[in-house]
């Protein structure tokens, strides 16, 4: 009796403890959104936004256990380039259950405290239809949301299945999840990863689609200061199928991409990576291996780099809405970008940054890999000689490093397994590409393009204020100009 007692005694002071701080946690919900609402807008306003966001919440009402609100962000400028009016709004329900032990987490299987869980869905307005009928009505994402008395926030995101289709493209996939946990409000430190499955992408004008049974995304972000973000992504489409009226051309393991922002060795610039890969390319059971290729910017100043995007897309926006066939005319679009570059690039230069770009293509016998290195230059700070041929590039260029390494068996197996996947037996195969490669290098060494012996074709190139070493020859710009002049004629 004594222990019936205790343990009923020991239920209710949870009880009261809960509905207690469960009161505790709703009041406080009301003045926290309105304490986020305005720190947004007053950020939004420092920033001169060009599509004037402003947040707003509404339809506030609280339980002993729940609340429930709507969270609405504007554009009150509106974006024509974009097809945004303005006064267009995107509305959010969120539907809050308050902690201690929210219930909506005690659903989940989640028993530990927490300040409270939120579901956070899509509301169909007039922005928001084109997702709604993509989605075949239903919300097109739903976030749950649990945040913990230590700060920290996980999120799942639940993608519904949909369809989304422009003049020319289909993309459509079965839904997915993502999962996002980090501190605060996920703006300094935040990690991501889920996918969508089974993903179809066609096109109308023919009958190419692309199968994949998966995309997946990696992320991981981390806020330094108030102007530089480091961190990397990881995106992957899985098991790829290119098919062609119902014959599937090729097929490819995964196509990856990877994003990487870090700090450069002196911790006030950042160094960019953009790489993409292919694992095993596969053309009718043959592999012919797999590949890489990146785009590297070391040494950028993130200040500068903000400045580039904000001011260039405004301008670029700004002639669009003025000019509406600009977007038609892909060499008027072109001249202007260009322009708008060449205005706003000085400020990146003054950082000396350096622009890598690495290739690799490996099989079974090794890999064939090449180098491209250029260190851009402070015109400010330049060093070249007035008037001479070199001039304009010696102004924004301190030198240029080119290499490529193609070794022979390397090639050759390439070679051959193309000539298998066409239908040629082994032995054909392998006459024929030895014969192929054969040709190719003796062309590239006669017109001296290359250098060969027993084991690799090579190319290597270095300038730098006038001066060229080609493939081990030391030679001026002008010489090295009338070299190509002659492959011209």
């Amino acid at each position: 009796m004594k222990k019936s007692v205790v343990a009923a005694g020991v239920v209710v002071a949870l009880g009261v403890c809960w509905l207690g701080s469960a009161w505790y946690t709703g009041k406080q919900i009301e003045p926290k959104v309105a304490d986020f609402v305005s720190s947004f807008n007053q950020a939004s306003k420092a920033k001169s936004s060009k599509m004037g966001m402003t947040l707003s919440y509404k339809d506030f009402s609280s339980g002993l256990l729940s609340s429930h609100f709507q969270v609405v962000l504007t554009f009150e400028h509106g974006v024509e380039a974009s097809g945004i009016k303005a006064g267009q709004n995107i509305a959010f329900n969120v539907d809050v259950d308050h902690g201690p032990f929210p219930l909506s987490s005690l659903a989940k299987g989640h028993f530990g405290p927490a300040m409270a869980a939120m579901n956070v869905s899509l509301v169909n307005g007039e922005m928001t239809k084109p997702l709604f009928d993509a989605s075949k009505g239903h919300s097109p994402i739903d976030a749950n949301i649990r945040a913990s008395y230590d700060k920290s926030i996980a999120t799942q995101v639940v993608v519904a299945p949909a369809s989304y289709s422009d003049t020319k493209t289909t993309f459509s996939f079965d839904g997915g999840e993502f999962n996002v946990s980090g501190e605060n409000s996920l703006l300094t430190d935040a990690q991501i990863n889920g996918q969508l499955k089974n993903i179809v992408i066609s096109q109308d004008s023919n009958d190419v689609k692309i199968y994949s049974d998966s995309m997946t995304v990696t992320s991981t972000g981390h806020k330094v200061d108030e102007n530089i973000t480091v961190g990397q992504a990881d995106v992957s489409l899985n098991n790829i199928r290119v098919n062609a009226n119902g014959k599937d051309l090729v097929q490819i393991n995964a196509f990856t991409g990877t994003t990487a922002l870090a700090l450069s060795s002196d911790k006030k610039h950042i160094n960019y990576t953009q790489e993409y890969g292919i694992k095993d390319l596969i053309r009718e059971k043959q592999n012919l291996g797999s590949g890489k290729f990146a785009l590297v910017l070391e040494n950028l100043d993130p200040v500068a780099l903000r400045e580039l995007f904000t001011n260039y897309n405004a301008e670029l926006s700004k002639a669009i809405v003025a000019n509406p066939a600009l977007g038609e005319d892909e060499d008027a679009m072109g001249e202007v970008s260009l322009k708008l570059l060449t205005k706003y690039i000085a400020n990146i230069q003054k950082s000396e940054p350096v622009i890598k770009l690495p290739i690799s293509w490996k099989n079974d016998k090794g890999e064939m890999t090449g180098n491209v290195n250029i260190a851009i230059a402070d015109p400010a700070k330049a060093k070249f000689t007035a008037g001479s041929l070199t001039e304009s590039v010696d102004q924004n260029v301190k030198t240029i490093t080119a290499n490529i390494m193609l070794p022979l068996d390397v090639i050759t197996y390439t070679a051959k397994q193309v000539k298998l996947a066409e239908g040629k037996d082994d032995a054909a195969a392998q006459k024929q590409a030895e014969k192929e490669v054969k040709n190719a290098t003796m062309l590239g060494k006669m017109m001296d393009v290359i250098s060969v012996d027993d084991k690799a074709a090579k190319l290597d190139f270095e300038y730098q204020q006038g001066k060229v070493v080609f493939n081990g020859k030391e030679m001026t710009a002008e010489e090295f100009m009338a070299r190509g002049g002659r492959f011209l004629q």
